[in-house]
């Protein structure tokens, strides 16, 4: 009887809460509310402006989407390499109106010929090592960002590969002021930094730059100028392949020339589903964004996410429903589909209907083996969206995974190598550095790639451009996304307001919501009592987006307000 009326108590308020929420989810504040860019001939959307600038001023060059989308991702390699780096890995979706086919670029890391499980192993206790798979040679994977971009302009664009360089070099050689980014993330690292030799570069007076501080990296523009002039090649099996390969190894890694030169991009299929009758396309394994994404989004498409109202605790509560059922999955099933067969039902309707069928549209009902909370997770990861006036589309998110990556600083070519290892399955029972705890599926094995959460995405609508869009976050790319989404096509926002809009995020493990700190209490009362373990966070996730009115042959961007971001077109509209 006291269960009864407890539960029925339960209910009472959510009831009432719910109401208070419905009346109160529109003044959810969205800190500065901007309108997206407008153009008639193109739009590009970075997380950086100088990245921006880039991928425009290759688009009035005569550049497409593929030339513009390469610029801007090379770009960031110049003025954020705490986040992406010519020695880290990408996904890569692009669309070429010529044949209409949408083609994945797996540009991804992966692991040395020499790397096994038990190299992460203290020796001793035969339990995960504190720091190898983050920090150090042995955390670096095989780089692959090289590979994808000159791939991406070889077979898709229109300019030569050292016009599209060309912005970036300058970059590097000339400067840029350094934003209040980038000084934050070196003040914080400043010992490591100097400790690997990267003082010349990031500490130059000694200490960490000052916001507008020029930053130069001769050394970087020197390795790009060479990466234009053979096409990459050196980087993979010339003189850089080497240095490369010693700097990991004088780091205690097992990084060989052979792997370098072994690297390939793989092209893949994409995950491709419908949501609302639009074509959505996205990464397939070993990503797990576009299973997860197509598997959460066929299951919100069974609830009548308009009628219920952005920002409702009811539409919050099933879209968390939603995360934590993908995330379980993804734990349990996904990892390189050279090593594992992959679910790709997972992307199917039925699933989802059977799926939603242990949803309670009022209370939580728990995925089995939820766990207790983990760590809070970095987002050292770039994502940037290009469409070009003749409809070509690009979608690149980009990562050397932490913070600067492994801190394997290559001095004399001007980058550091990515800790993408750490995205393996160390250890079944322990969480890698973004509090993800994974499968025996995504265990270390020579050549393999590890399991990610980047998402770049496409979107067509009857047949005809309509969005590129991604985030940045660890696993919470997967949520980002799929809210964005939601938030445009269910709810009418424009582009940058979906993107501004506050996010929540559930991956099954740690057994916790966490929501921005904007979300009203009424709001977050109410998915309390609907069982949920609520916790705020700041701000974890940095999105951005292009948009066509293909009627209109209008281009919208929006970068995340969140950071420092930009879009813009060659011609910008009023």
């Amino acid at each position: 009887m006291s269960n009864y009326s407890s539960k029925g108590s339960s209910l009472r308020r959510i009831i009432y809460s719910t109401i208070i929420a419905l009346l109160l989810s529109s003044s959810i504040s969205i800190a500065a509310y901007r309108a997206p860019a407008c153009s008639r001939d193109g739009m590009a959307a970075t997380p950086h402006p100088a990245a921006t600038e880039a991928a425009v001023a290759v688009l009035r060059a005569g550049g497409n989407a593929a030339d513009a989308a390469a610029a801007a991702a090379f770009a960031l390699s110049v003025v954020e390499p705490y986040h992406s780096g010519i020695g880290g890995g990408e996904f890569i979706l692009v669309r070429m109106v010529k044949d209409g086919k949408v083609i994945a670029l797996d540009a991804r890391e992966c692991a040395s010929s020499a790397a096994t499980p038990e190299s992460y192993l203290d020796t001793v206790t035969g339990e995960p090592h504190p720091s190898k798979s983050w920090k150090g040679g042995m955390a670096a994977g095989t780089p692959g960002s090289v590979a994808g971009r000159t791939e991406l302009v070889k077979r898709f664009g229109k300019l030569a590969l050292t016009k599209v360089l060309a912005p970036s070099v300058k970059l590097a050689r000339e400067g840029f002021p350094a934003d209040r980014y980038l000084v934050s993330v070196v003040t914080n690292n400043q010992d490591r930094i100097a400790e690997v030799g990267a003082s010349e570069v990031f500490l130059p007076k000694g200490r960490a730059p000052e916001r507008g501080d020029l930053i130069l990296q001769p050394n970087l523009a020197l390795t790009l100028e060479s990466i234009g002039k053979d096409q990459g090649d050196s980087f993979y099996s010339g003189k850089i392949a080497d240095q490369i390969s010693a700097a990991c190894q004088a780091s205690g890694g097992v990084m060989s020339s052979e792997d370098l030169e072994a690297y390939q991009v793989i092209e893949r299929q994409p995950v491709h589903f419908t949501y609302r009758g639009l074509d959505v396309y996205s990464m397939p394994p070993p990503s797990s964004g576009g299973l997860c994404l197509a598997e959460i989004l066929n299951i919100l498409e069974i609830y009548p996410l308009a009628y219920l109202g952005a920002g409702s605790s009811e539409v919050l509560h099933l879209e968390a429903s939603a995360f934590e059922r993908a995330f379980a999955d993804r734990r349990e099933f996904l990892a390189d589909p050279a090593f594992i067969p992959q679910p790709m039902g997972m992307a199917s309707k039925d699933y989802a209907v059977k799926l939603s069928k242990d949803i309670d549209r009022r209370l939580r009902t728990p995925v089995a083996g939820a766990g207790d909370p983990w760590p809070y997770e970095s987002a050292n990861t770039s994502h940037l969206s290009v469409i070009d006036r003749d409809g070509n589309m690009c979608s690149i998110t980009t990562s050397v995974n932490g913070a600067f990556g492994s801190f394997v600083y290559i001095k004399e070519l001007g980058f550091f190598l990515n800790n993408t290892m750490d995205d393996f399955t160390i250890s079944a029972k322990s969480v890698n550095q973004f509090g993800l705890n994974q499968g025996e599926v995504n265990e270390v094995a020579p050549g393999k790639r590890p399991l990610s959460s980047m998402s770049p995405t496409l979107v067509l609508k009857d047949g005809q451009p309509y969005l590129a869009l991604g985030s940045v976050g660890g696993p919470r790319i997967i949520t980002s996304v799929a809210q964005m989404l939601v938030n445009i096509i269910d709810f009418g926002m424009d582009v940058q307001a979906a993107l501004d809009y506050p996010r929540i995020h559930m991956q099954y493990k740690p057994d916790t919501l966490y929501t921005e700190t904007e979300m009203s209490e009424p709001i977050i009362s109410d998915l309390n009592d609907r069982g949920w373990h609520v916790v705020r966070e700041n701000h974890w996730s940095l999105s951005q987006a292009v948009q066509v009115d293909w009627n209109k042959k209008l281009f919208y961007g929006a970068g995340d307000s969140r950071g420092v971001g930009l879009a813009s077109g060659p011609t910008l509209l009023p």
